[in-house]
């Protein structure tokens, strides 16, 4: 939104608002409105306070009765302004897990082909930390979403050594996987299938984690949009507590203030994190370390995003 949009509407308490800008200026500029608006009706109400404070004390008083009246005209003629109508916040919170001693996960000369003669991923060297922000990033097909998959153990490299500490828990989130739940059940059946033995009240709370609230979770999927369907994926990865949050385009379903309560989310999560996702808005807010998957290897970037698509537009230009 920030590379195309030049301006924005937004939709809110029934009006329609136009910004000139992109996505961060209409941020920067609607705050600074609600701003002003907000002290501009504090201003008026400590006003309207001062001047009922005087009719109220000299109401009774015949000598003062044509400035009562005076300042009851005024208010009369003071324009209604409205106090600033706050959009509710999501919020999305994961579990924190418990220390895991070092190393939690690593590959060592890693190599994997789905073609015998066609290597995807070669002598890829790299470790997650527990506290890691890591993006995936690079061209399509370049083996991104297979370097996760190895990760979670459903693909096996050919060749090289992959480790994962004994008691680390990972939890992953496929783009697929919102297509693939049950939508005849109910989020909390979905919840209670995955990881039986609680109270409804128990799922209910673990949904509400991730704004599945009230109704939303006792209605049948099928009724439920995809970024809500999106959420109940998320509350199914929160519920394996994981040390590790493997997530694939998170954000395909996910609506502004949904991407913006899961950057939070996934920032203040005291375990690690390793992201694939065409937002640049989710990888700037919340990734420090940039891996590049092209032509076989898996490399650190030295710099952040920006700097990474200067470089890539720079290539394009030669």
């Amino acid at each position: 939104m920030n590379t195309v949009c030049t301006d924005i509407i937004h939709m809110w308490s029934h009006k329609l608002e136009s910004y000139h800008g992109d996505y961060e200026s209409f941020q920067k500029t609607r705050e600074e409105r609600l701003k002003n608006q907000q002290r501009e009706y504090d201003s008026q109400m400590e006003h309207r306070a001062h001047v009922q404070e005087f009719v109220d004390k000299f109401r009774y008083n015949a000598k003062r009765a044509s400035l009562v009246q005076s300042r009851l005209k005024h208010l009369e003629k003071l324009p209604e302004l409205q106090a600033v109508e706050l959009e509710p916040k999501i919020t999305f919170r994961f579990i924190d897990p418990e220390e895991l001693s070092p190393p939690i996960l690593m590959f060592d000369e890693v190599s994997f082909r789905y073609q015998p003669n066609t290597p995807l991923l070669e002598r890829v060297t790299f470790g997650v930390r527990l506290d890691a922000r890591i993006a995936l990033i690079g061209p399509n097909g370049a083996g991104k979403t297979t370097l996760l998959k190895l990760m979670m153990n459903q693909l096996q490299p050919q060749s090289g050594l992959y480790q994962r500490h004994q008691k680390l828990r990972t939890a992953y989130f496929s783009q697929h996987f919102v297509d693939q739940l049950d939508l005849s059940k109910t989020p909390v059946e979905i919840l209670q299938e995955k990881y039986p033995g609680k109270t409804t009240e128990e799922y209910r709370r673990e949904l509400g984690a991730f704004g599945i609230t009230g109704q939303l979770g006792v209605q049948t999927a099928k009724t439920l949009s995809g970024g809500q369907k999106s959420r109940v994926v998320l509350t199914l990865m929160n519920m394996a507590r994981p040390h590790i949050l493997v997530l694939d385009e998170p954000t395909n379903h996910l609506d502004m203030d949904s991407v913006d309560a899961l950057a939070e989310a996934l920032t203040n999560f005291k375990g690690g994190v390793v992201l694939v996702s065409h937002d640049e808005y989710l990888i700037i807010k919340v990734c420090k370390d940039l891996l590049v998957c092209e032509g076989g290897s898996v490399k650190a970037f030295p710099s952040d995003f920006v700097d990474y698509k200067k470089r890539l537009q720079a290539m394009s230009m030669v």
